[in-house]
């Protein structure tokens, strides 16, 4: 907690801090304010992705279509089912059965320790001095050349336990990311940068993990057996699933890497926020206040969260009594920093930024701290469907294919008013033309018009049949539908519809999937680079810094996988396929491991080659069996063979 000198406290009346404290907050609430106004209409884009992805018509069209009268309202959901052919193809990819999405490796070339530099080239010297009675002087180039050998096998040492760190890193970055239920987190991001073009995961910070345990124990008084609870906090990084609503950004970034500073919204509950009194560094004193003179709390529903309700069907409109808080990382000059106690280095230039996170409710700072994260680092990753040049924001499956969504819908609608409109003929009846009260406007199957006087001539009942353009509707609808198809390169067939002209073999399906495949490695290379990598890369440097594991830690580097799960999920079978049937005659049978050919072969298909292949033991137990069976059959016929010398019948048979 940061605790504030009592010449500041003096200064509070009510628990509110002084002006010059609590100009920080001002400022920053200030600063959300234009990075909130510059996002607008990035966030109107998004709510269009969302009533697109729901089937929802916009205000505007809706209107259009309510003052036309009886005609269809039909929305065509073929967005919904392009973003969910998206998100599971993303999903199956990164979460195969038996794969993890990351690796860890040592790194090419290890970093010597300088200690163990400095006593290697001791050792080299002292080496050949003793081999050749010289002076160690008059032979640097046999020093330096022991040197050299005795730096390789320094290297290989280091990569040896580099190795043996990889493999304990991994496992307990597996381990972490399952106990925070990471998959579930990172799935929830996926789909959102499905739909609004970009995800965000919180990764990197620290929570408190707690676990019951029970042991037995003996009550001294009574000497009755029972059991004792014990909770153990441990502390864990943080996976964390963040809506991009809550997210606002420096406008004039391109990326996390240029970014000035970056806010996040929360709406916490009361008791939420009485809760964050009770954590390191933030400042109990003022959380209190804040409880104290905002019974109902701060928080102001936004424009977004109101539309959403509405999309969503929640038309609630009371207050939430829910506090709004504000998360800022960035840059803040060491002044306000040393206003608020913050410790910097004794040779600190003032005048100077430095990294930090600052907390605000209400214009008033409730935890300040500087950045904990080696360098200068946000531990906010952001990543997108689509990257758009020199664009904060990616693009997303609903906006790729606006266009094509907005014409099926208009042909649909037409299709189908003009299939009601000649389904049924209508009828004309003369009374002099058209009857007082008559709407010519309005026209349905069955309508009857009233005509008075004309020419006697004319029959007293006429027929009319709207013409149908069923079969040129359906072209529209048609051509339309293959625009989508190209403009999310995600083909109809990824998802389950079949068409005549497709090839249905095996190997022709596993071709146009290969081919789907090509567009959407980019996006998976997107995830890889923006979001998998600097996940894994943030629990990596929280266990070097914070792990108790000492063998997990070393000089390692991280590799994501999804990418290549995409490259190796369709290339990788048909070349296992091909091989297997260039192996399978007699001659190349003999040098080739057929069991675990074939379990690589099942594993690219999705296929758990435990439950299919039989297992060494099984093998080798089937062999044995197979043995005793041979050997038993021969005694039997050697026992045959010597109760009939000669081949003579039994006795009573002659």
């Amino acid at each position: 907690m940061i605790e504030f000198d009592e010449e500041v406290e003096s200064k509070e009346s009510d628990g509110v801090q002084d002006h010059s404290v609590q100009s920080l907050g001002a400022h920053l609430s200030s600063t959300f304010q234009e990075y909130k106004d510059a996002r607008k209409e990035t966030e109107n884009e998004w709510l269009r992705d969302l009533r697109q992805y729901n089937g929802q018509y916009e205000a505007d069209v809706l209107a259009r279509l309510n003052d036309a009268g009886a005609r269809s309202k039909v929305f065509v959901g073929l967005t919904r089912t392009k973003v969910m052919a998206a998100y599971s193809r993303i999903i199956d990819l990164l979460f195969q059965h038996g794969d993890q999405f990351f690796s860890m490796a040592a790194t090419p070339v290890p970093d010597l320790d300088p200690m163990a530099v400095i006593q290697m080239k001791q050792l080299a010297t002292q080496q050949i001095a003793d081999a050749a009675q010289m002076d160690p002087n008059m032979n640097q180039d046999l020093i330096m050349q022991r040197m050299a050998e005795l730096e390789e096998d320094l290297k290989e040492k280091y990569k040896d336990i580099a190795d043996a760190a990889a493999e304990s890193m991994t496992s307990d970055i597996l381990d972490q990311l399952i106990e925070v239920n990471a998959e579930q987190k990172l799935k929830e991001s996926i789909l959102e940068a499905c739909i609004f073009g970009s995800g965000a995961v919180k990764a990197g910070s620290v929570r408190i993990d707690k676990k019951q345990s029970y042991s037995r124990m003996t009550d001294p008084e009574t000497g009755e057996e029972g059991f004792s609870i014990n909770v153990i906090e441990q502390p864990m990084p943080e996976v964390e699933s963040v809506s991009v609503f809550d997210l606002y950004p420096d406008p004039y970034c391109t990326s996390l890497d240029d970014c000035d500073g970056l806010f996040r919204r929360h709406v916490l509950t009361r008791k939420q926020f009485r809760e964050l009194a009770d954590l390191p560094q933030f400042d109990s004193e003022m959380i209190k206040y804040l409880l104290k003179t905002n019974r109902t709390g701060n928080h102001v529903e936004e424009d977004h969260e109101r539309t959403r309700r509405r999309i969503a069907g929640i038309n609630d409109h009371s207050s939430s009594h829910r506090f709004e808080l504000l998360e800022y990382w960035g840059f803040v000059d060491g002044y306000k920093l040393e206003e608020h106690d913050v410790k910097l280095p004794e040779d600190a230039d003032l005048s100077a930024d430095y990294s930090a996170c600052v907390w605000i409710c209400s214009g008033k700072v409730i935890k300040i701290m500087l950045n904990p994260i080696a360098g200068y680092q946000i531990p906010y990753h952001i990543f997108p469907y689509e990257k758009a040049p020199h664009q904060f924001w990616g693009t997303g499956v609903p906006r790729m294919m606006r266009d094509s969504q907005g014409t099926l819908n208009a042909a649909t609608r037409i299709w189908l008013d003009n299939l009601a409109m000649s389904s049924a003929p209508m009828m004309e009846i003369n009374t002099d033309l058209l009857a007082a009260g008559e709407d010519p406007t309005d026209i349905h199957p069955w309508r009857v018009f009233l005509r008075e006087g004309g020419d006697g001539s004319m029959p007293m009942v006429r027929w009319y049949q709207p013409i149908a353009n069923a079969n040129g509707l359906n072209q529209i609808v048609e051509i339309f539908r293959r625009f989508a198809d190209e403009t999310t390169s995600l083909p109809s067939y990824t998802h389950g519809q079949q068409s005549n002209s497709m090839n249905k073999t095996a190997s022709g399906m596993s071709m146009l999937m290969g081919a789907a495949n090509v567009a959407l490695k980019s996006t998976i290379k997107n995830v890889d680079d923006f979001l998998l990598e600097p996940l894994i890369r943030s629990m990596f440097h929280w266990n070097m810094e914070y792990g108790t594991n000492q063998k997990s830690k070393g000089d390692l580097k991280i590799i994501a996988r999804g990418s290549t799960a995409l490259v190796q999920k369709e290339v990788q079978s048909q070349r296992l396929l091909q091989f297997l049937s260039l192996v399978s005659n007699d001659l190349d049978s003999s040098l080739i491991d057929r069991q675990q050919l074939i379990s690589e072969v099942a594993k690219s298909m999705d296929i758990d080659p435990d439950g299919i292949i039989k297992s060494e033991e099984q093998l080798q137990l089937e062999q044995q069996q197979q043995q005793q069976q041979l050997q038993m059959q021969a005694q039997m016929q050697q026992q045959s063979g010597a109760g009939n010398p000669q081949g003579m019948p039994p006795a009573g048979m002659v």
